[in-house]
């Protein structure tokens, strides 16, 4: 006799990978957001970064995100810099974001 899974969980499997992932890309988002935010930051643009990573390339967990990012700053200045949501051990469960600006 066969071993077959049934259908029904695995569409569930698919459903819920699905859905993690989502949630997981929605979460680095509003981690971003939470630092400009917090920091008086007006994002102008963010590029989420799948491979060049910037200062964060070596260093990045599996979890966390990084973005390329414009903000203008309270006194009206243009910044651009690297941004990566979450942290190494707990990726974005974490609150935490961390700044490398371009010089």
């Amino acid at each position: 006799m066969a071993n077959t899974t049934p259908l029904p969980i695995v569409v569930a499997v698919i459903i819920i990978a699905i859905a993690m992932m989502i949630w997981h890309y929605v979460r680095a988002g509003q981690i971003l957001e939470h630092w400009a935010k917090d920091n008086g930051y007006e994002i102008l643009s963010s590029e989420h970064r799948w491979l060049r990573r910037g200062p964060f390339f070596w260093w990045t967990g599996r979890g966390q995100e990084v973005y390329y990012v414009t903000v203008r700053t309270p006194d009206g200045k243009l910044r651009r810099g690297w941004i990566r949501c979450g942290s190494y051990f707990w990726g974005v469960l974490s609150d935490s974001a961390e700044v490398r600006w371009d010089e």
